[in-house]
């Protein structure tokens, strides 16, 4: 009996891992200027994933090459970017694996302020050279939006970068091409080795976020533009029908559209009495070309300040909202609408459905984001901090949130169980847990707070750093434990392609205001969204 493709494809991969491995041991006698910069040209074709306004951009990336008695010799390369949006220049910056970031007004003769960069705004570029060390060789690669992929040199291959498969063209002493769902990368060899100096930097040393990856001979090849190993050749001959396809479709509904209600949390103090057709602040991020299942999008505007999502009017008036927006829902039934919650949005539609103030039938559907289903640990740390009770810096820092003195809104989200609860908002909270596992379709948490660049990403690291969380899986303002709300760890995946999603996403980025990442699976809510349904 013949092997099936996979299993051929399996025990041609080993065979080209030990193939690999053989020739690697030619590579001791390398040198830093013997391999040649690098140019990386994105095009980025998801709007949801441009860098500064930008989707086409160019990265430098400069090798630096260590030899060791090991049988594997190592590379890291020192990267920048440049880029301006909204007259400022921002420079990006990796130099011997720690990141920098420096940004400056063009309007001004300010100097540019530099710090330490985790923020994944860059592709990592040694994360696509360590992908590339491991790529796989196939006979083709198609787009399932226009067939084959043509590649003269007929050198085609695959690779995962972050679980982010791309196909690659590799050319030669012209460079190589990467193909991906939402974007194309061009690399190129650059005649000069160039030299990627490390900014001025005051502050303390910066931590790694890249360190070299072991150097095969394939990736050797890939990266200086010499010949494909024979191994690697006589491979790619056996792989006559393995053919690599790119998921580059846009998504579609799968089921049927209906209006969506935007339901938010925390936060606004202004109310509106009718549904909007476009929410006034920016809580919400714009998901015009990225809703295929919304028919219509309406945003409810509530008074989530001065309000706890335990108050009776205030149930009834997300009910309300619900209920209005489409025509066939009948009595407290929400029908043929598919509802968006955020924060205490969640707590507000699951109390509701808990004390019999509407239901939602089962041709609607519920997506939950980031809800604090058990409480958050920020309200009790922002209560401490209004009555002076933390530190003056902390206290300087939510006191500019306007939650000081702290209103029923915050109040009402402190942590079950804590000395900030009650067993009457414990209770509540236990019974809004029931309704939310009864009825929620599709959920995003996060159990990182990292996040998407943002101008209040540095607000978020603080409070998931200082906030007295019972876990440093959070987004900030809302443990991964309590936005699960009673649903197992078990039910979540970490890719957008996840219906129960978890992220490493801050509490803002699950409102979609920041858009997605390049290549992080776990920072794509936008795409999420437009794929979930």
């Amino acid at each position: 009996m013949l092997p099936s493709p996979v299993m051929l494809a399996t025990m041609l991969t080993s065979i080209l891992a030990l193939a690999i491995q053989s020739d690697a041991r030619s590579l001791v006698d390398a040198t830093t200027t013997s391999w040649p910069s690098l140019s990386f040209h994105f095009s980025i074709t998801r709007s949801s994933m441009r860098i500064h306004g930008h989707s086409d951009l160019s990265v430098l990336a400069s090798p630096v090459i260590s030899d060791s008695d090991a049988a594997f010799d190592s590379i890291l390369y020192d990267t920048f970017a440049t880029f301006t949006e909204d007259s400022t220049l921002y420079n990006y910056t990796v130099v011997d694996g720690s990141a920098y970031v420096s940004h400056r007004s063009l309007d001004s003769n300010t100097s540019a302020v530099g710090e330490c960069d985790d923020s994944d705004v860059v592709p990592s570029i040694n994360s696509i050279v360590s992908a590339l060390n491991n790529a796989t060789p196939v006979s083709s690669i198609s787009s399932s939006s226009g067939g084959v992929i043509e590649c003269p040199s007929g050198n085609t291959f695959k690779i995962s970068v972050n679980g982010i498969e791309l196909g690659l063209c590799f050319s030669g002493s012209s460079g190589f091409m990467l193909y991906g769902s939402d974007m194309e990368i061009k690399v190129e060899y650059l005649e000069n080795h160039e030299r990627v100096m490390k900014p001025k930097f005051g502050g303390k040393a910066c931590e790694k976020v890249a360190t070299p990856a072991s150097v095969t001979a394939s990736g050797k090849s890939l990266l200086t533009g010499e010949s494909i190993p024979h191994e690697a050749r006589k491979l790619r001959e056996m792989l006559f029908n393995i053919d690599f396809s790119l998921k580059d479709d846009p998504c579609s509904c799968k089921s049927t559209p209906r209006p969506c209600i935007f339901i938010h949390g925390l936060g606004i103090k202004a109310e509106e009495p009718e549904n909007l057709d476009v929410f006034p602040t920016k809580y919400w991020g714009n998901l015009t070309d990225h809703a295929p299942c919304c028919s219509s999008m309406k945003y409810a505007m509530l008074n989530t300040v001065n309000n706890s999502w335990t108050d009776d009017e205030q149930q009834q008036k997300v009910c309300d909202r619900a209920l209005a927006v489409n025509g066939a829902s009948q009595d407290s039934s929400i029908t043929d609408t598919i509802i968006i919650t955020h924060s205490m949005g969640n707590l507000m539609l699951a109390g509701a459905i808990a004390t019999g103030k509407c239901s939602i039938a089962s041709s609607s559907t519920w997506v939950g984001l980031s809800g604090p289903l058990r409480g958050s640990m920020a309200s009790n740390y922002f209560q401490k901090s209004c009555k002076n009770e933390t530190n003056f810096i902390v206290e300087d820092l939510v006191a500019k949130t306007g939650y000081c003195p702290a209103d029923d809104g915050i109040i009402s989200l402190a942590y079950e169980g804590d000395s900030y609860s009650n067993s009457e908002l414990d209770a509540a909270y236990v019974e809004a847990q029931k309704a939310y596992r009864s009825n929620v379709d599709a959920l995003m948490c996060s159990n990182g707070f990292s996040g998407l660049r943002s101008d209040r990403q540095w607000w978020y690291w603080t409070l998931g750093t200082i906030a007295s969380h019972h876990s440093f899986k959070n987004d900030g303002l809302v443990e991964f434990y309590s936005c699960a709300g009673g649903f197992p760890t078990s039910d979540f995946g970490n890719s957008y392609e996840d219906k129960f999603y978890v992220t490493k996403l801050n509490h803002a980025d699950t409102a979609f205001r920041n858009g997605d990442a390049l290549l992080s699976k776990a920072k794509m809510p936008v795409k999420w969204f437009e794929c979930l349904l």
